[in-house]
């Protein structure tokens, strides 16, 4: 059996969203197995920038790039079908949501639909998913214990977040959704369809390309 692709994600990512939506959608992908992996964009961008992992958020666009930004998801939503409510302003704080999937796959506890959750409560029914009430009502939804989220939410568990984002940029990750493959990452919605093509070249091409470095 092939080994599984790792996604490293955010729910609060737009373009993560619209990744899920196409796994899901089996529009891309269908035959592969997936291994969700939950890090924090905020400590992605942090370390980026030189900053402490926890510092306070700063919007990394400029204004015509954020212009660009909003009507590129929506573009991209409505050239996928993917359902879209009106963004979130404020935005909701991912973290609750990602603690909870991380304190599951420490657990071992199959947890795709709980993610299928989050994202359908963040991106298509502006549920904010900051919220104790919407993560128990998600854990619920996917035949989950709730009382998980006693745990999830706790300082410790975000301080294990942090350590996972790091790890993670530490890889090579440095944006979501991100996707691993036989050792090669390949970063964005838009690389699903390359990421795909590129499983299907023979392993020996693979592994000529990762030899050369390319």
């Amino acid at each position: 059996m092939a080994a599984p692709i790792d996604i490293y994600y955010d729910f609060r990512s737009p373009y993560a969203y619209l990744a899920w939506w196409r796994i899901r959608r089996r529009q891309a992908l269908s035959a592969w197995k997936w291994r969700w992996n939950p890090v924090s964009i905020d400590v992605l961008l942090n370390l980026q920038a030189g900053r402490e992992p926890m510092a306070p958020y700063v919007d990394p666009l400029p204004p015509p790039k954020r212009k660009h930004f909003l009507a590129d998801i929506r573009r991209s939503a409505n050239f996928l079908g993917a359902p879209l409510s009106p963004l979130h302003q404020p935005r909701p704080d991912p973290a609750p949501a990602l603690c909870v999937a991380l304190r599951l796959a420490q657990e071992g506890i199959p947890h795709d639909r709980f993610i299928d959750m989050v994202f359908e409560a963040m991106w298509q029914h502006r549920s904010d998913i900051g919220a104790r009430e919407v993560l128990v009502n998600c854990l619920i939804s996917a035949a989950l214990d709730e009382t998980v989220i006693e745990s999830a939410v706790s300082p410790r568990a975000r301080s294990e977040l942090v350590t996972q984002s790091m790890q993670a940029y530490e890889v090579g990750i440095f944006g979501v959704p991100s996707f691993v493959a036989h050792g090669e990452i390949f970063f964005g919605a838009d690389r699903l369809d390359m990421l795909a093509w590129q499983l299907e070249q023979q392993p020996e091409q693979i592994e000529r390309l990762r030899r050369d470095g390319i």
